[in-house]
């Protein structure tokens, strides 16, 4: 076993190791590992033939390191991959004394850590709903340092905070989008970064519920949190002052004002609170007394964005005007909701869902796009289901374009889909802009209950394997996708390819026009990226001069090979109309689906309006997880035998399309 850094060109590897194990491990996105990558804190055990066997993610520190992820393959352990890993660890010491690290009492993984020498130190509640216990083991480098070892169990840096009555009560309440977005606080993530703290006011509010079996839990639950302890004279004052601009009329209203003055008379200087009044009170409150209000979403959004830095960074789809970007609270707070609303729907319902999203950044990813600075649509990811992705949330910002931005948002998200290898995409239906349903339809999705669903199959599947496939995803699917011809099954579940008698083409395309109808990595990198008027569409046209119109014909596939410096094979296509006529006819026709505008179809002619040219009508363009390399294709090709003619359209045998669509879908499994 050879145990040595990870490179980030491995950073595929590395996720698909982890995404297997997620639900014992954790789930870190693509970007934090990244992030972990160029820091050079990933080590790896890779065996003789080069496979990636297992891993370990740490961060380290002056004095100690942390272990974040340590992950093993189960066809190899038992063979002290996981020994070997610790030690390459303890070889990168320098001044650190310790290594740390928490780990749930039910994984399997807790007996693991006394067997390498670590010490149990304490026991900390998960604060996840099923409230798993954490423990916390270290391994003590420095043998001289025993007083080093018993001072690990403090946190590296803990926030405290206190909390008002109604986030006391949500942590006992059922689930809800209300309750939820106050549980968020005790999140297993926060554990070693937040203390919450309650004041003694909180006595005064459990001892005005009318119900004594309440009282009696509520005092109980409160005795076990930790109470702040205050300089009485300093809150009194801070009271008197609270009442110039907070109203005191009520019981309710007083408590309010005595968990502030007494939160701001000792040592805590926040206060957390879901109370709207407070917070559009906070900066005076803050002035005031000294004590900054803020709502849970914000403190839970800081944190982890503290954690998880390179997935708050924008992602850029089209140059610098059109980006995704992971919410954080103050995306949320600027949001002008009722844009997003359906009709009928609350402004205070929707605000109240997106948080209790917000409230879980472990569980689920919110992202908003922005078009040209403007919030144009929010998506709400699911990353807790590992073989699906699943859309929990996906609305559109009411725009004159809006059945353009609709098909981006399900197409880019089925492009997401297939680079994380995953088979299946639903959209919940409680959740998304009804301006999405007749889109979601277009687009090969079905109705299934309260969701729609779509296959994206990355791979070679014989219809038989196909249906299978889907049967053992969801069986309730299986009668509507068997009555399904051949050629309806690969368009509803594309990239998939399933027929051996449907053309294959090879299509050359210059890297100015590719990246604006279907290159996404080169348009994301350019500062100024391609037109997202087309860029955004499902379908689009290409025209190209009247070459080979003989041998073009659709229903087809396209591979797309973009020329010029860094030349590749980048996506797939499906064929779907090829058009012969004088260029002014064909403009006229489908001058809302390319990107040329007619001095360059002028130039296509040759600047003879009487000439004829083609026009190729495609849809569901895919790129590929790897580009395929000039010289990975000449070596496809010479090994099949085929000549390289890269200068125009050429068909090619299903045989060499199949080699070149697993060479860029590599294999997730």
């Amino acid at each position: 076993m050879i145990i040595a850094s990870i490179s980030e060109c491995n950073v595929d590897k590395l996720d698909e190791l982890g995404r297997r194990y997620r639900r014992t491990i954790g789930f870190l996105t693509r970007e934090t590992l990244l992030e972990y990558l160029r820091k050079n804190r990933v080590l790896g055990a890779w065996t003789e033939t080069g496979k990636l066997v297992g891993y370990l993610l740490f961060a380290d520190y002056p004095d100690r390191f942390r272990i974040a992820q340590l992950c093993v393959d189960e066809e190899f352990r038992g063979e002290g991959i996981a020994r070997q890993l610790i030690e390459a660890l303890k070889a990168l010491k320098k001044h650190q004394k310790v290594i740390k690290l928490r780990c749930r009492r039910d994984f399997p993984a807790h007996h693991m850590w006394l067997k390498l020498g670590f010490i149990p130190l304490s026991e900390k509640a998960g604060r996840s709903s099923d409230g798993h216990p954490l423990t916390l083991w270290c391994y003590r480098l420095d043998q001289d340092d025993e007083l080093g070892l018993w001072k690990a169990e403090e946190s590296d840096e803990v926030l405290n905070v206190a909390i008002d009555a109604q986030i006391f009560y949500d942590f006992y309440e059922e689930e809800s989008t209300k309750s939820l977005i106050s549980k968020g606080l005790r999140n297993d993530f926060l554990v070693d970064s937040l203390k919450l703290w309650i004041t003694d006011e909180l006595f005064v509010e459990i001892d005005r519920h009318g119900s004594s079996e309440q009282r009696r839990r509520s005092m109980e639950r409160a005795h076990g949190l930790d109470r702040v302890y205050h300089d009485r004279e300093l809150a009194e004052q801070f009271a008197e002052k609270l009442k110039g601009i907070l109203p005191w009329a009520s019981p309710n209203q007083l408590s309010d004002i005595n968990h502030l003055a007494k939160t701001a008379a000792s040592d805590i200087g926040v206060f957390v609170t879901r109370d709207e009044r407070l917070i559009k009170n906070a900066v005076e409150i803050q002035d005031l007394i000294g004590l900054r209000v803020i709502h849970p979403i914000e403190l839970i959004t800081s944190l982890h964005e503290e954690t998880e830095k390179q997935s708050y960074s924008p992602s850029r789809v089209s140059g610098m005007g059109l980006v995704w970007k992971r919410m954080s609270a103050e995306d949320c707070s600027n949001l002008q909701e009722e844009a997003f609303c359906n009709a009928g729907e609350s402004k205070g319902r929707f605000v109240e869902s997106l948080r209790s999203y917000l409230s879980q950044p472990d569980k689920y990813i919110c992202e908003l796009l922005r078009s040209n600075g403007l919030p144009t649509a929010i998506r709400v990811v699911d990353k807790t289901v590992a073989e699906k992705m699943v859309i929990k949330l996906a609305r559109l910002e009411r725009v004159s374009n809006l059945n353009l931005f609709g098909q981006f948002l399900i197409a880019d998200t089925l492009s997401l889909s297939i680079s994380e290898g995953r088979q299946v995409v639903t959209f919940e239906y409680d959740g998304i802009s009804r301006q999405l349903e007749p889109v979601l339809l277009k687009m090969g999705f079905v109705e299934d209950g309260r969701r729609f669903v779509r296959f994206t199959f990355s791979e070679i599947l014989s219809k038989t394997e196909a249906i299978r496939t889907i049967t053992s995803l969801v069986p309730s699917l299986e009668p509507r996708y068997r009555v399904l011809s051949g050629l309806n099954l690969e368009q509803h579940c594309a990239p998939l390819v399933s027929q051996e008698d449907l053309p294959c083409f090879i299509i050359p395309i210059q890297p100015t026009f590719a990246m604006g109808l279907l290159d996404r990595a080169q348009s994301a990198e350019d500062l100024f990226g391609g037109d997202p008027s087309v860029l955004l569409r499902w379908e689009n046209v290409y025209y190209r001069k009247k070459s080979c119109h003989k041998m073009l014909r659709a229903p087809a596939r396209i591979l797309w090979y973009v020329s010029g410096k860094g030349a590749a094979v980048v996506a797939v296509s499906h064929l779907d109309h090829v058009e012969i006529d004088v260029p002014k006819s064909l403009f006229r026709k489908y001058q809302r689906f390319g990107i040329l505008e007619w001095k360059d179809v002028f130039k296509v002619c040759g600047k003879d309006i009487t000439k004829e040219i083609m026009v190729l009508k495609f849809s569901r363009t895919f790129t590929f997880r790897h580009r395929i390399t000039l010289d990975e294709l000449r070596g496809v090709f010479g090994a099949d035998g085929i000549g390289e003619s890269l200068q125009s359209p050429s068909s090619i045998p299903f045989a060499t399309f199949a080699k070149l669509f697993q060479l860029g879908f590599p294999d997730h499994s």
